[in-house]
C-alpha cells in the first residue's frame, strides 16, 4: 500500500486523536487501505513494515503518530519551518488489526504543509507484507 495526500491549497491542521485521510492511491494492493475512513485493515496475518512521511507547515509544529489498532506503534515530530519527519515500523498483524496516522499532543496538532508544485506529494504512508504467517 502506498498512499499520499495531493494538492493541499492550503496549510492542513490534524486534530489531537483524528484520523489522517490520505486522498490519493498509488499501490493497494488487496484493497486493504480505505480512502474514506483513512484506515489500512490488515488482509493477511504476517509482519508488516510502515513508513509514514510529512513536512510541517511554516511557522508550525505537526505531531503525528501510526497507530494499529489505537495503539501507538511510532511518532514524529516536525518543528516549525517546514521541516520532514519520518518514522519507520515493522510489526506483526492478524486479519482485520487496523493501522491509521492520527494527529497527537493537544497544541501541537498535525499542521501539514501546502501541496504544490514544488512540494508534491510530499505527505505519505507506505507499508507493505514483509513476510506472512
Amino acid at each position: 500500500m502506498s498512499v499520499y495526500l495531493e494538492r493541499l491549497n492550503q496549510d492542513t491542521h490534524v486534530p489531537t486523536g483524528s484520523v489522517l485521510e490520505f486522498n490519493r492511491i498509488r499501490v493497494n494492493l488487496g484493497d486493504g487501505y480505505d480512502i474514506q475512513t483513512g484506515s489500512f485493515t490488515t488482509p493477511v496475518n504476517g509482519i508488516y513494515f510502515f513508513t509514514l512521511s510529512f513536512m510541517s507547515a511554516d511557522t508550525k509544529h505537526a505531531n503525528l503518530a501510526l497507530y494499529v489498532n489505537d495503539e501507538r506503534l511510532c511518532v514524529t515530530f516536525a518543528r516549525s519551518t517546514n521541516n520532514v519527519a519520518t518514522c519507520s515500523a515493522m510489526t506483526e498483524l492478524k486479519v482485520g488489526d487496523v493501522v491509521n496516522v492520527k494527529g497527537i499532543q493537544a497544541g501541537v496538532d498535525g499542521n501539514l504543509y501546502q501541496s504544490d508544485y514544488v512540494y508534491r506529494n510530499h505527505h505519505s504512508l507506505v507499508g507493505f507484507l514483509y513476510k506472512s504467517l
